[in-house]
């Protein structure tokens, strides 16, 4: 199956969840050391069972991380916490037919990579401390 059927193009040429997003709970810069791609993704998780309030992403990367960028942040909406640390290597291949150049799965594996830092390392925006007239925390 050729990687580049309609789905997939149309999620590269129109991604959806591209942007920022305000007050982010997680996120992560994440590159493709093999061809310099970069994903910046944000996720805001709210209520008790921490599921995607919004989510969000900006790329400087091929086609194929920007569709599947696309195509994992609206994977993404809804689902609690648990469930994104349930997403495969396997389910994003199989969204590009399964069959993947060796770089070319790399390059469609790098916003699960993203979404994987970001859920290891709670990103959240916090106020900066107060300080005393010293400069010295509070």
């Amino acid at each position: 199956m050729d990687i580049y059927r309609d789905e997939i193009l149309d999620h590269a040429r129109h991604p959806r969840n591209r942007g920022k997003i305000s007050n982010p709970t997680h996120r992560s810069r994440t590159p493709n050391p093999l061809c310099g791609d970069m994903i910046d993704l944000m996720i805001r998780l709210e209520g008790k069972n921490s599921w995607v309030k919004e989510v969000g992403f900006e790329a400087n990367a091929c086609a194929v991380s920007v569709a599947a960028a696309s195509m994992l942040t609206e994977k993404m909406k809804g689902k609690t916490k648990k469930e994104l640390r349930r997403l495969r290597e396997e389910d994003v291949v199989s969204w590009f037919g399964g069959s993947l150049t060796p770089s070319r799965r790399e390059c469609a594996l790098l916003p699960l990579k993203a979404l994987q830092e970001a859920l290891a390392v709670r990103q959240a925006h916090r106020p900066e401390p107060s300080r005393g007239k010293g400069g010295e925390e509070k």
